[in-house]
């Protein structure tokens, strides 16, 4: 049977091996989602603007949304450029033609000033980063500090990074990380395509859960699929190669489930979500859907979920 997910029912689907890295489609039925543009939609069409704070602040960042519609900005989606490379804190949905502070970790330790056009990175941050990140968030209750990471951590979690793959980075940056190994895995890359009713994904290495996105729709999906993965490649190439299950990954699903959450308003529209013990994650529902949900085995839990 499959399980539910916050009222979402999800099948799992066959995996996929990228390197070390086993990819499991999330499946549901097609259901109403509220409209809005992607990230990566509104880059391409030049409908979104990111600018630093008067004066600049490391955990934020000031984005102003030129569609007609709400613009959807993920966890982990990370903006390059600016006094340094920054990464999402949570899932924001910006209202339309407006500006919204956005929260955000620094992946660029190196660097503050100089301050360059802000673009967006073809690869999310990988998981190490994402679940250290998401962890270290306060509860939503804490007025001023419930979307700030602990930066210390995040940046530990990128120098770790570096020191595994053997790149120095004269700016200490997650992307040039990313840039020198991503040859390894372009061609399997290349070749990913999300199913019809695929509307997440599903992410183990070495016989370990290391997490899930799961969105309301498939062309959300389809936006983000290979970056999402690209991210998760850069733990999976460091782990040991391992048996990994539809077992394990549906075992998952049910501990979300029954994984304590907190609710409270979103930075923009919609109502955000924050799951914290054995599973961590954050997310955002909108018009009554869920729209996105990141999650993770607790960065506490050596080796995450297993079969």
């Amino acid at each position: 049977m499959a399980p539910d997910v916050l009222g979402v029912t999800v099948k799992v689907g066959e995996q996929r091996e990228i390197g070390s890295l086993s990819v499991f489609p999330l499946l549901a039925a097609a259901g109403e989602a509220p409209a809005y543009l992607t990230g990566p939609e509104a880059f391409e069409a030049g409908l979104i603007e990111v600018s630093e704070l008067d004066p600049p602040q490391v955990p934020s960042l000031a984005v102003f949304n030129l569609a007609e519609v709400p613009l959807l900005l993920v966890e982990g989606e990370t903006l390059l450029g600016g006094s340094q490379n920054r990464t999402m804190n949570v899932t924001v949905l910006c209202p339309p033609k407006a500006w919204t502070i956005v929260p955000v970790s620094c992946v660029e330790a190196g660097r503050w000033g100089a301050e360059r056009p802000v673009s967006r990175s073809r690869r999310h941050s990988p998981v190490s980063v994402r679940a250290a990140k998401t962890a270290s968030l306060a509860p939503l209750a804490a007025a001023g500090r419930g979307r700030r990471s602990d930066q210390r951590r995040v940046w530990e979690e990128v120098a770790r990074q570096s020191m595994i793959h053997g790149v120095a980075s004269g700016t200490s940056a997650l992307e040039d990380v990313g840039d020198a190994i991503e040859d390894r895995f372009a061609e399997q890359l290349g070749e990913l395509e999300p199913l019809a009713d695929q509307i997440g994904v599903a992410y183990a290495s070495g016989g370990s859960v290391l997490g899930l996105d799961l969105f309301d729709r498939p062309s959300t999906l389809a936006k983000y699929l290979k970056g999402l993965v690209a991210g998760f490649v850069l733990d999976a190439a460091q782990g040991p190669v391992g048996k990994s299950t539809k077992v394990s990954i549906e075992r998952f699903l049910v501990e979300i489930d029954r994984t304590d959450r907190d609710v409270g308003p979103g930075v923009g529209l919609g109502e955000e979500l924050r799951l914290s013990g054995d599973v961590v994650g954050t997310g955002l529902s909108y018009e009554d859907i869920l729209v996105h949900l990141a999650a993770f085995p607790s960065p506490a839990l050596v080796g995450g979920v297993h079969e």
